[in-house]
């Protein structure tokens, strides 16, 4: 298995702006606040966190392929897990 990348382009789909950032390693980052246009990015349907929907790499949960489900604890209750159905 190759290396877990642990940095991440994200790439605003509203201004095209584009921030490398760290990804976290125990939890799925759900929103990202673009630094040029201050949309508040979400993941997009199907995916588990903004790195995933907006980023030059995958989360480190999915590289790894276990999925972000596998930590249920890290999901903001006001969401549910859209991944994993909805409840947690």
């Amino acid at each position: 298995m190759s290396a877990v990348i642990l940095e991440s382009v994200l790439t605003c789909p509203h201004c095209s702006f584009a921030k490398q950032e760290a990804m976290p390693t125990d939890a799925c980052q759900f929103f990202y606040e673009c630094g040029n246009c201050r949309t508040l990015l979400r993941p997009n349907p199907g995916d588990c966190c903004v790195f995933c929907s907006f980023g030059s790499m995958k989360c480190p949960p999915i590289q790894e392929q276990r999925g972000c489900c596998d930590n249920r604890t890290n999901v903001p209750p006001q969401l549910g897990n859209p991944i994993c159905g909805g409840e947690i």
